[in-house]
């Protein structure tokens, strides 16, 4: 079931990238993939939703449930280790497919030149930031609202973006995670730094 839903969205961001979204149809996706309509119809309800895909599909299986098992027991508010578990996640999830990562990231700058898929993720887009950063509020103990959390979680988004265009920058020759957590690493360091002069130097 996985495997056909994968293929539909793969063929459909391919004949995106090369007629542009309103240059195919549902049956030529139908063609490449050797399934009917009815069959497409199973899986998605539209040739939009087809192009994006599940999310569940680059996740990792039970990645959400280790995140939220990790938080140390027996602490009151944000847990000394709510960035490193967040890192450790992102980094699981780099690792999980590569190519297809790759593929999302040059699928999404494609999506910026078609109005149709532009205002699909202008629509979805918030909603899953919004789900995510419950999902860790919850975790937490915290308001899901808490300006914390969306400042992380665009640390987070920022740096993977930056991770994968030097992946691709680099042909691949270092891991995408290895690309993640050098940068992460060097934004630690300068966020250790003192937050302001003193007075004396």
């Amino acid at each position: 079931m996985q495997k056909t839903r994968t293929s539909i969205t793969r063929h459909s961001r391919d004949l995106t990238a090369e007629f542009g979204f309103s240059g195919f149809t549902i049956e030529q996706v139908c063609e490449r993939v050797g399934i009917s309509r009815r069959t497409f119809f199973n899986y998605f309800p539209s040739k939009v939703d087809a192009v994006f895909g599940h999310d569940s599909d680059a996740m990792p299986e039970g990645f959400i449930e280790r995140f939220m098992e990790a938080r140390p027991k027996g602490i009151t508010g944000v847990s000394p280790t709510l960035l490193a578990d967040l890192v450790e996640m992102s980094v699981e999830r780099l690792n999980f497919d590569e190519a297809e990562i790759v593929s999302i990231h040059g699928f999404f700058t494609i999506a910026h030149r078609e109005p149709e898929l532009l205002q699909h993720m202008i629509q979805s887009g918030p909603k899953k930031e919004a789900e995510f950063r419950e999902l860790i509020a919850s975790r937490e103990g915290i308001d899901p609202q808490d300006p914390l959390l969306s400042s992380l979680l665009h640390l987070l988004k920022h740096t993977t973006h930056q991770a994968i265009e030097a992946y691709v920058a680099g042909s691949g020759q270092r891991p995408l995670a290895e690309e993640f957590l050098e940068l992460m690493g060097r934004m630690q360091s300068i966020m250790g730094q003192p937050l302001r002069r003193n007075n004396n130097d």
